[in-house]
């Protein structure tokens, strides 16, 4: 048995691209020679690796393992061959980092500033999603690290608490706030509902959304309502009050990523940068 490098990158480039059609494009093959890579795979391991639908690709069981196995050989490789490369004199790479808008802006792009200055051949993706999105944007292999403000269930995840956030109450310290109304990101922003729960306030008010947290900061200052926010977005700044309580409401940071038996010199250089924000 024998699994060809070219054909796990075939492989790596459909799973991520979604369709046969748009992976032979992004390959510059033909769909027929595209397809014989991924049955040579399946030939090798004698199973099924995607279900294919009218517009999408599915990975089987089987398929999920080899996932994981073929970003690791892929990235051997490429290490191994760098480590040859006579100009190599800083960690190189591609990574990408997804995470919810507010702690991106705020303390991830802030912390890995000084890296990404030090180490110009290490590429860096940064990609915001909703919080309830990013289990499925790492199982998925839409990126290689999420953080979110939980820990997630994933069964070949990997995760590590990085830091926390301390939640409080803003209003405007210029306009009178709308009473008993509260402003979230959006229906499943859960910010104000686990906040209430937390000191277990009565939940006797009103909800409206801006899609933005910085928006939310702005609309706060109007007047237009009160919000649930983490502490480090709006201290010190004077057109907004915060009603802190003496027992701290602190949400977890927890990074994450699929396990593998090999991680890249950059993985690695970016969860220890990572690991105190």
């Amino acid at each position: 048995m024998d699994l060809k490098i070219d054909d796990l990158k075939a492989f790596l480039i459909t799973y991520k691209d979604g369709t046969f059609s748009k992976a032979a494009q992004s390959l510059g093959l033909s769909q027929s020679a595209l397809s014989q890579k991924i049955a040579r795979i399946e030939n090798t391991l004698q199973t099924v690796i995607f279900i294919r639908h009218p517009r999408s690709l599915e990975l089987t069981t089987a398929g999920e393992e080899l996932l994981l196995y073929a970003k690791e050989t892929v990235q051997k490789q490429k290490d191994f061959l760098e480590e040859f490369d006579q100009y190599g004199d800083s960690i190189s790479g591609v990574i990408r980092i997804a995470a919810f808008s507010s702690i991106m802006r705020s303390r991830v792009l802030k912390k890995l500033a000084p890296f990404i200055k030090k180490n110009p051949k290490a590429k860096i993706e940064f990609k915001s999603y909703e919080v309830y999105e990013l289990e499925e944007v790492l199982k998925t292999n839409k990126a290689d690290l999420i953080i979110t403000d939980y820990f997630p269930k994933l069964r070949r995840a990997e995760t590590i608490e990085i830091g926390c956030e301390e939640y409080v109450i803003i209003e405007s310290s210029k306009s009178r706030s709308v009473p008993n109304t509260f402003i979230d990101h959006g229906v499943f922003d859960n910010a104000t509902e686990s906040y209430f729960d937390y000191y277990q306030m009565d939940k006797d008010y009103e909800r409206i959304f801006v899609g933005d947290v910085y928006a939310i900061i702005d609309a706060v200052e109007y007047g237009i309502g009160k919000a649930v926010m983490s502490r480090h977005l709006v201290e010190g700044a004077k057109t907004l009050k915060i009603q802190a309580k003496r027992k701290k409401y602190l949400r977890p940071l927890v990074l994450s990523h699929l396990k593998q038996n090999y991680y890249s010199p950059l993985h690695v250089s970016i969860c220890e940068e990572l690991r105190d924000i």
